[in-house]
């Protein structure tokens, strides 16, 4: 690592030089640095840098006392297994970690007799719940919903026209074709944790979509066709999702510049992460994650009286390759994208469409 330019982590809002050092045994310790260990668990803690430092550290007369808040699904990866991961932390930053009971809200306490101890565990807790954060499905999703009674006829046209052209096609059945009251152009995912978290994501997108429309759609209006289909993977043959192209009608790069600027937004904000340069616009028309028929393994799992019990189904894949060069011309139809969606994951209202936290209408 060039200490010139040490490795910067971002955690809510605030900025983190990491800097490697060299691990001593002190007087006052029995710990030596074992060999096994990697790089990131020899860093020095107590030496974590934070850019910002107006730190609402309280000093009592233990010391000093330091609220961290963070979404309580995370507080399992805080603890660790048998609460190792915590012990950890108190032990290499000398503090007293407090996390709430399973089932309760709150904040996590730090209690240290030092100050830079007390910001080593705040920095390290944050890194891990950070970390852990990517293990959870995602909560909701940014789009542009695509309602409309004419994507439903066409999705049933394809529907039938697939079965029919490429019923010898392996892995292909009526199952894996997305109901067209779930489609949508897909903007970016984020996972949302806590009331505080959905709230700020809300009050975001209606603040900032104004000026964004403003600056990108020039208060225009976009039309676009879906037409034709395309996998995002290497090999066509073996495709678990297939999307329909999304051809904006005055061919201008408007729609493209507003994703993308709605993603810069919500990433600046901390509240997604960046998954690609530049959204991909699309809309999901075949999902093999539907299939009633996997045709595939399952993973079983024993129970207590030695029954065999189904604990998930493995996801077949399809080969894609006629239905891509058969389809190559077909069209979905022309929509006009008239409003933005926080959408939430798994949840439905009564006609079918995803749930909805938010939404801002376009031109």
């Amino acid at each position: 690592m060039d200490v010139m330019k040490p490795t910067l982590i971002y955690i809510g809002g605030r900025c983190y030089r990491k800097m490697p050092f060299e691990q001593k045994i002190e007087h006052n310790s029995d710990r030596v640095p074992k060999q096994h260990e990697s790089p990131s668990e020899q860093l020095d803690w107590e030496n974590d840098e934070a850019c910002d430092v107006s730190e609402s550290i309280e000093k009592t007369e233990r010391g000093y006392r330091l609220s961290v808040e963070i979404p309580s699904p995370l507080f399992k990866f805080i603890l660790g297994r048998r609460a190792e991961t915590k012990k950890k932390i108190e032990k290499e930053t000398n503090t007293q970690v407090t996390v709430p009971r399973q089932g309760e809200e709150g904040d996590i306490v730090i209690i240290g007799s030092h100050r830079s101890g007390v910001v080593g565990a705040r920095s390290r807790i944050e890194v891990i719940a950070e970390t852990s954060r990517q293990k959870i499905p995602f909560t909701h999703f940014l789009c542009f919903p695509l309602y409309n009674s004419d994507l439903a006829r066409k999705m049933d046209e394809f529907k039938v026209k697939v079965l029919e052209d490429c019923f010898e096609c392996r892995g292909i059945n009526a199952s894996i074709f997305q109901l067209p009251t779930k489609i949508h152009l897909t903007v970016g995912i984020l996972t949302l944790l806590s009331d505080k978290e959905v709230k700020n994501a809300v009050d975001l997108l209606s603040q900032c979509y104004q000026d964004l429309v403003s600056k990108w759609l020039h208060n225009e209006p976009v039309v676009v066709e879906l037409k034709g289909v395309e996998c995002m993977n290497d090999d066509p043959s073996e495709v678990d999702i297939l999307y329909a192209k999304v051809l904006v009608k005055d061919n201008s790069d408007r729609l493209q510049l507003l994703a993308n600027a709605l993603v810069d937004t919500f990433v600046s904000a901390g509240l997604m992460k960046r998954e690609y340069d530049r959204v991909k616009l699309h809309a999901t028309v075949m999902n093999t994650k539907q299939r009633d028929d996997p045709g595939g393994e399952e993973t079983f799992t024993k129970k207590s009286r030695g029954d065999a019990a189904p604990r998930f189904k493995k996801r077949t894949s399809f080969d894609s390759r006629k239905v891509i060069k058969s389809f190559e011309d077909f069209s979905f139809g022309e929509y006009h994208l008239d409003m933005i969606h926080l959408s939430i994951t798994g949840v439905f209202d009564s006609q079918g469409h995803y749930d909805c936290a938010t939404s801002v209408p376009l031109p």
